[in-house]
Parts: C-alpha cells; sequence; structure tokens
C-alpha cells in the first residue's frame, strides 16, 4: 500500500496527540499504523460529515479525490515538505497542493481585513520588494491585507502562496476567488491547506490552524496593520513561539487598527520602516541572487483624476498608459458599472486575461469590484 495512503490516514484521526502520533513521525507510516487499535480510531466531525466515519474508508476517498482532481498529497516523510514547517508544535501530518511545491525561502505577510488604501499599498509594495528579491511571500487569502500581499507577489512574477482555512477546493472568502484562480495557475505559486479536499471553512479553529502554518513556513513574518484582537495577531504570536523573525509596520498611534503592531514593537519586535530595514533581517536567510528593490519601486502609475462635474469620467486618464484590456475596462467604464460576465462575452475575451486586468486597475485605486459587478471610484 502507498505511504500516502497511510500519512491521510493518520492525518484524519481524532485526538491525534493523545495516540502520540507527533512523538512517531519520524517512523515509516506504516509502522505508526501497525501500533494503533484500529477497532477504536475515530475521525472528527468535519471529516465524517464529508467522508464517513470509517478511517481507512475516508482516507481511500481522500487519496482517489486528490489524484482524480490532481491535487498533490506531500506527506510529513516527502522530500518536498518544507523543512522549517517540521520544526513547528504539532505539524501536519499532510499537506494538500494546488501548484508549484515549496521551495524557496518565504516570508509572510499579514494584517487585517478591515485595511484601508494605505495598508494595502504597504502590503503590496512590502510583498513586490522583498518576492523579488527572491523570497516566496505568503499568507492566508483573506481580504484586504492578505489579498494585497499575494498581488504584490504576483505582480512581481514571484512566488506566493496561499494557506487555505478549508480544503484545497473550496475558496473563501468568496470574494478572493479571482486571487484563488490566479494562484492555481501560476507556474511558481501555489495553494496549500492541511484539510482534505470538499472541507468548507466555518468554524474559527479552522483560521487559527491555518495561522500556525503561515508563520511555520516562513523565515519571517511581517505584520502591516493589525488590531489586537486580529488573526494577525495570532499568527504574529505563533511567529514568536516558533523562534521565527517578526517584523512590524509601525502606524498611527491613535488608530486602533494599528494597536496590535503597537503592541508588538512595544514588546520587542522589529520596526521596519522601509525596504532596507525588511532585508537587512532577511538577509542571513537568502539564498537567492533575486534582484534588490525599494519600496518607490513598484508605487503604482499615477492617480486617475477623479471624475469631473460633469461625469467625464475619461476626460483626465491617459489610455496610452494602459494594456488593451486594461483600456476597454475602463472605455466601458464611462458607460456606468457592468457585469464582468456580459463584458467578456461582448468583446469575446479571455477569462485570464479580464481578470488580470480587473486586478491590475483595482489595485491602483481606480476601480471597485463588488461580487461581479465593476464600478469607477469617484475619489482616489
Amino acid at each position: 500500500m502507498d505511504d500516502t495512503l497511510y500519512w491521510i490516514f493518520l492525518s484524519i484521526l481524532s485526538s491525534p496527540s493523545k495516540l502520540g502520533l507527533y512523538e512517531r513521525v519520524h517512523l515509516p507510516p506504516k509502522e505508526i499504523c501497525n501500533t494503533l487499535d484500529i477497532d477504536s480510531l475515530t475521525v472528527p466531525e468535519y471529516i465524517a460529515a464529508s467522508y464517513g466515519c470509517e478511517p481507512w474508508s475516508a482516507a481511500s476517498e481522500i487519496y482517489q479525490t486528490c489524484k482524480k482532481k490532481n491535487f498533490k498529497v506531500v506527506t510529513f516523510s516527502d522530500k518536498n515538505y518544507p523543512l522549517l514547517l517540521k520544526e513547528i508544535h504539532k505539524p501536519p501530518l499532510v499537506l494538500y497542493l494546488q501548484g508549484a511545491n515549496l521551495q524557496l525561502p518565504m516570508v509572510s505577510i499579514v494584517g487585517t481585513r478591515n485595511s484601508d488604501k494605505v495598508s494595502e499599498s504597504i502590503a503590496f509594495k512590502i510583498a513586490y520588494g522583498v518576492a523579488k528579491a527572491g523570497y516566496g511571500i505568503v499568507s492566508g487569502m483573506a481580504y484586504g491585507i492578505d489579498r494585497f500581499a499575494h498581488l504584490g507577489a504576483l505582480k512581481a512574477e514571484g512566488a506566493t502562496v496561499g494557506v487555505l482555512p478549508g480544503g484545497i477546493d473550496t475558496t473563501y472568502p468568496q470574494r478572493n476567488r479571482d486571487l484563488y484562480h490566479m494562484i492555481s495557475i501560476s507556474e511558481s505559486s501555489c495553494l496549500v491547506s492541511e484539510y482534505p479536499p470538499g472541507i468548507v471553512a466555518g468554524q474559527k479553529w479552522c483560521f487559527a490552524q491555518r495561522n500556525r502554518i503561515i508563520s511555520g513556513l516562513s523565515v519571517a513574518t511581517i505584520v502591516v496593520k493589525a488590531p489586537l484582537d486580529s488573526g494577525a495577531m495570532m499568527t504574529a504570536r505563533y511567529a514568536i513561539e516558533q523562534n521565527r523573525e517578526l517584523l512590524v509596520c509601525p502606524g498611527n498611534a491613535f488608530d486602533k487598527g494599528y494597536s496590535g503592531c503597537l503592541e508588538l514593537i512595544k514588546e520587542g519586535a522589529a520596526l521596519v520602516s522601509d525596504f532596507d530595514d525588511i532585508m537587512e533581517i532577511l538577509k542571513s536567510y537568502s539564498n537567492s541572487s533575486g534582484d534588490s528593490c525599494s519600496f518607490e519601486a513598484v508605487t503604482a502609475k499615477e492617480t486617475v483624476c477623479a471624475e469631473s462635474e460633469n461625469g467625464d469620467f475619461l476626460k483626465s486618464v491617459d489610455l496610452s498608459k494602459y494594456s488593451k484590456v486594461e483600456s476597454l475596462i475602463l472605455s466601458h467604464l464611462s458607460k456606468g458599472d457592468f457585469d464582468i460576465d456580459d463584458f467578456i462575452r461582448s468583446f469575446s475575451l479571455g477569462t485570464d486575461e479580464v481578470t488580470r486586468a480587473i486586478v491590475s486597475l483595482e489595485i491602483e485605486g481606480i476601480i471597485l469590484r463588488k461580487g461581479n459587478r465593476i464600478f469607477r471610484k469617484k475619489s482616489f
């Protein structure tokens, strides 16, 4: 029997600590299985709900599902299992991947879902620069800071790792389905989860478990904007426990959105105010000759002026600066908001190229996406 199936079986069992699995991960998985009382083993409710209560049957179905859908299964004994992740407390016994293997030294960038234009720009620029310097960018696929960290790495044509709070084939939140698609088709990036396909994120513990993987994959974690009670603070705490570098961007001392960042700085986290600060800390981990980059190297294009009083949206927009599809989107917006699917059908365009153009314009702050509709921003 394939070792992968044994590892999947072990990874879905209830109470792995009580079974002593983490103390025996250095053994062959079949040998670990032979020490267990098979008849007394159970699976958690979230596994039973999707795959049934019988552990071997559930493991076999998960194994076949991954083969059918072409998801990679990276086990604890696999050569592609990240070495840093093996060092954390209770590491995942199995990782499910879609995309490239996890090879580069990685840096995580985390922060609040309730981001603003300034913090989004900072996250994007940091991710862009760090990715250009040869590091993979890890984040949690959430809206806000996570999203712009992933987008910065993609814009740099670097690697980004989206750690999911549910199965590898589930998108959470749904508003990030375009980002999910972009990462899944990138040659250098990947989506990763410790949960089998089909498991839907819903419980708070799903996100806590995900956060330990985000920091566990990374040589350093950068917190951009985070209130005290945020998931980003949980990731920062994990980074400290895992003895990883913790870097924090300072913010407005009177803005509660930065209260977590200020608390971490008071506790001794490294305050970083420019790209040189970050690279000075990261240089000892680099095994890449990637290009250096400053924050300013990725400044957004000049902001498009707001609509004039007569509603002439394109009056001050230089369409020559944009790609053909971006220009088409901006021209179409001069007539009002529109549905993305209708736009694709009307102009016989590819979904991928339209998605890339929308994301690029969204990053610049020119357009706003709500669900499947595109709106122009009235002020910048």
